[in-house]
């Protein structure tokens, strides 16, 4: 910290000049069918309280958040009673600005909560968990310029967790 390429790195955060891309899964199948792109801006404001903190949509305080949508694949869950106990989309979001919780906010203000979001989708959070047992949002590429102005891209492949948690969903071919 404190260091020339530590500043340079900084400032690029700061500038919002660093690529993020996460990916995702939230509930329900409204976000569209395979190939569908949004964008979801709205002013979030934060509570900070005791030990946690909160963002919610406001339309007078707050804030500009801006978050682009690329939805990848729609997810049923089915029981042993063959019968539908749910619907997912699976989803690789970039945040164009950079909020607390931007991404978990702009999806539930939609009604799209992300699974095993204990904030913002409580609801279902004992649900979801016991087949996914973190919250469904990675970051899975980051992508910056060094000292010399290269790009330089890192890349993480999704967790274990994350995808024993899509292999228990059945893809679904109607929205694919």
């Amino acid at each position: 910290r404190g260091s020339t390429s530590a500043n340079y790195v900084l400032a690029q955060f700061a500038g919002r000049l660093v690529l993020k891309t996460y990916h995702c899964l939230c509930s329900g199948h409204d976000l569209g069918s395979v190939g569908s792109k949004a964008v979801r801006s709205a002013r979030l404001s934060t509570v900070t309280g005791h030990e946690s903190s909160r963002a919610f949509v406001s339309t007078v305080a707050g804030q500009e958040a801006c978050t682009s949508l690329l939805v990848k694949a729609c997810y049923d869950l089915t029981g042993l009673d063959g019968m539908t106990h749910g619907s997912f989309t699976f989803a690789e979001v970039r945040p164009i600005t950079g909020r607390t919780h931007q991404i978990r906010v702009h999806l539930a203000s939609l009604g799209r909560p992300l699974v095993s979001d204990a904030i913002y989708n409580s609801q279902a959070f004992a649900t979801n968990s016991r087949w996914c047992p973190q919250l469904f949002l990675q970051c899975s590429r980051v992508t910056l310029r060094d000292m010399d102005g290269e790009l330089r891209c890192a890349e993480a492949p999704l967790s274990p967790d994350l995808i024993r948690a899509l292999g228990m969903l059945r893809r679904n071919s109607v929205l694919a």
